[in-house]
């Protein structure tokens, strides 16, 4: 789905124009009449500072039909390549957008970040396709956090984007094979928040294996390296990883 993403944005990229037809004061109308216009879906917008929220409520999210599911993520392929060129046309300061689809019941959710810097440099071909693929962050969730998760809103640091990107590409398997994004999976390897620039991440389990604490900081302190090094934040100082128990797992020092 998110390759589908990346060349849709291409083409909207093109064709969009650079004048100011979402001004900041009648953004989020604007945004949900747009979005009704050209996929008649209904839509929730909200702006957190630099941060634009969508919410989407589908019926059907939680099926096994799989025609159900692919009408499900064409519609949302076209909501994420409709909302991602209001930033571009608008003097509002967005700097984050966050899609989020749920089921009424809020038992499954998807979430599409989306930097509004990468596209601009993909837009201009400063980074390449790859590159720009890379930095898609999709999150999932279930029926224990969904709710939650959509109430809690407010405006995404930079800090923060990268974080989760890390912890994506992980869980997602993007960067990985796919025996160690099980591992990952099976651990519930989640984002917990930004606090002095330290990273902070954990998971559900506790780990008693040696050997799978050794693979697990090793995959996080590949990523992290990586993801720091691309958006240049160089006053991150460490990630420290904790158990479901708020004990600390291991902490991995940042060096750059």
């Amino acid at each position: 789905m998110l390759k589908k993403i990346v060349c849709f944005l291409l083409s909207i990229f093109i064709l969009s124009s650079c004048g100011v037809t979402f001004p900041k004061e009648t953004l989020e109308q604007d945004a949900v009449k747009l979005i009704k216009e050209e996929t008649q879906k209904d839509t929730s917008v909200y702006r957190y500072g630099s941060t634009l929220y969508l919410d989407v409520c589908f019926e059907d999210l939680v099926t096994n039909d799989a025609r159900k599911i692919s009408a499900i993520y064409d519609t949302l392929q076209k909501i994420v390549s409709t909302v991602v060129r209001i930033p571009l046309s608008s003097d509002a300061d967005i700097k984050f957008v966050v899609v989020s689809a749920f089921d009424p019941n809020y038992q499954t959710l998807l979430r599409l970040f989306e930097n509004v810097d990468d596209i601009k440099k993909y837009a201009n071909q400063y980074i390449s396709r790859e590159d720009y693929s890379e930095r898609q962050l999709m999150e999932f969730e279930g029926p224990d956090r969904t709710k939650g998760i959509i109430e809690n809103k407010y405006d995404i640091t930079e800090e923060e984007y990268v974080a989760r990107l890390i912890i994506s590409q992980l869980n997602n398997g993007v960067r990985t094979n796919p025996f160690l994004a099980k591992l990952v999976q099976a651990l519930e390897l989640r984002f917990s928040r930004v606090e002095n620039n330290i990273f902070y991440f954990a998971i559900s389990k506790n780990i008693d294996n040696e050997e799978v604490k050794k693979i697990l900081k090793m995959m996080l302190e590949t990523e992290i390296l990586k993801d720091i090094q691309k958006y240049k934040l160089f006053s991150v100082k460490s990630a420290i990883l904790r158990d479901e128990e708020n004990n600390i797992i291991f902490s991995i020092p940042v060096k750059v």
